[in-house]
Formats: C-alpha cells, sequence, structure tokens
C-alpha cells in the first residue's frame, strides 16, 4: 500500500478555537512521506516526539515555536489516507478551528489524494497493551484491520455510550468540539477559548441540551467527536495502526500517552 499526498493546494482561515487569533494555512503537495508544518522558517513534523501541550487540544512545538490544536486536520488526513503534506503558516499559529468539526477539511481534501511511490509504514498490535490513569483508560487489541471505539458520556443525556469508527468518514468528520457552559469561565480563566463561539463549537447544559439553536448533528455528537480527536492524535505516531483501540473516557493526555506506549512496541 503506497503513501498519499494530494493533488493540488489547498487553503483554509478562519478564527483559532482557543488563541482567538486569525490563522490561514496553505497545505502543499509533497513526497518527503510525513505531514510537517511549517511556520516562522520552522519545520515541525506532525510526531508525539514535537507535542509540547494536551490541554484542551494537541499542540506541536520546535524550539519555542508552536502551532496549536493541529488534532481535527490531522483526523481526517489519517482518515483519508494523507501521509505527506506540508501544512504552511502564513498568519497565525493555531489551524482554523472552521466549524469545530473536521467537516470543511474532509469535504476539500477527500478528492484530492495521490498516491506516491514510497510505502505506507504499520505498526501491528500484536498482544493487548492498556495506558490508564484515575479516570480513564485505553487498549489496544489485535486485529488485521484498524478500528477504533470511544466510550463516554453526555451529561444529562448518555451514559457510558460506545461510538466505533471502522473506515467511514461520514460516521465522525461532521463532529463539533464541545464543552458545558459550566466550564467556560474556567477556560476563559485559563486563557483558552478565546475563539470560542457557538458557530464553532457546541455548548451544553448539565442536563445535556444545546444553547446552539440548530441542536446537535446527532445525540451522541460530543462522543463521536471525542473519537475525532483520538485519531487525530493517534496519526502523531507517524504510522498506519492495525489494530482495535477502544478507549474508555480519554482524553488528549492519556491519548499522548498511550502514543508512547505503542512507539515502544
Amino acid at each position: 500500500m503506497k503513501k498519499a499526498t494530494i493533488k493540488q493546494e489547498v487553503s483554509f482561515e478562519g478564527v483559532g478555537l482557543h488563541s482567538g487569533e486569525f490563522s490561514r494555512i496553505v497545505l502543499h503537495p509533497d513526497d518527503g512521506g510525513s505531514v510537517r508544518f511549517l511556520i516562522k522558517g520552522e519545520t515541525i513534523p506532525a510526531h508525539y516526539q514535537y507535542v509540547v501541550n494536551t490541554n484542551h487540544s494537541t499542540d506541536l512545538g520546535k524550539r519555542g515555536v508552536v502551532v496549536k490544536t493541529v488534532e481535527h486536520l490531522l483526523a481526517v488526513l489519517y482518515i483519508l489516507g494523507i501521509d505527506s503534506v506540508v501544512v504552511e503558516f502564513l498568519e497565525g499559529f493555531e489551524v482554523p478551528a472552521m466549524d469545530g468539526s473536521g467537516y470543511y477539511f474532509y469535504k476539500s481534501l477527500k478528492d484530492l489524494v495521490y498516491e506516491i511511490d514510497q510505502d505506507k509504514e504499520f505498526l501491528e498490535i500484536e498482544k493487548p497493551i492498556s495506558v490508564k490513569n484515575c479516570t480513564a483508560k485505553i487498549d489496544a487489541l489485535p486485529s488485521k484491520d484498524f478500528s477504533v471505539e470511544y466510550i463516554g458520556s453526555v451529561e444529562g443525556a448518555l451514559k457510558d455510550h460506545r461510538v466505533k469508527f471502522k473506515g467511514n468518514a461520514k460516521d465522525i468528520v461532521f463532529a463539533r468540539t464541545f464543552c458545558y457552559d459550566y466550564q467556560v469561565e474556567a477556560l476563559r480563566n485559563m486563557g483558552l477559548a478565546k475563539g470560542g463561539s457557538l458557530k464553532n463549537a457546541v455548548v451544553l447544559t448539565k442536563e445535556g441540551k444545546p444553547y446552539n439553536r440548530e441542536g446537535l448533528r446527532c445525540k451522541d455528537e460530543p462522543i463521536r467527536h471525542k473519537l475525532l480527536d483520538l485519531i487525530g492524535d493517534l496519526s502523531l505516531l507517524g504510522k498506519r495502526l492495525k489494530g482495535k483501540v477502544v478507549s474508555h473516557y480519554g482524553g488528549h493526555s492519556l491519548n499522548y500517552q498511550f502514543v508512547k506506549a505503542l512507539s515502544e512496541l
């Protein structure tokens, strides 16, 4: 199976979810065999070794230069099988939030996948492994195919609900980032969610009701978004996975620990 890039340049622009700053990025076709971010003259590989923050987003950095909130774009690239592309920042430092999901990235890139003369690299899960913290756990199990599951809850609506990804992008790319109304002030006090609005995020009451006038795109949209985040973080391994991954309430920090554990196999 061959690696892939894109047929032509593609641009995205908009506000960053956490920074609140305007960003403009261009994805360039490339045959280098990996995904890299180009910003302020610095090239930052999309690899777990360059992770500098996992607090409410996955950020990469090198020599003090940071690219923020890379997970939604990286998830779409992984789902589409795009292994080799340069993401250049023309303005800003955070990947544009778009509508808070991976939909616009997917829509623009899905017909541009182009094979290059390099073989994809795979990591096959040969025996069960697990990482956990005090509230969450991620397991990897042997399987001939790649699949991901997420078990999570929507307060007041769904408990221990399971969603699955087995290759159909339309199952998850539409799912928007979310938070609860009682979390907004704390996020802002941490200097986060400065660009967040009902145009690029779902805000829920503690009863699970959305403030967004259009409502949820499906009843388990927030849990599907966690699955999108997980796939984006898994892509930082730098290889395609053969195995089944099951996350029980995991987030970016545990995802990162899990990828590091996979790298040691």
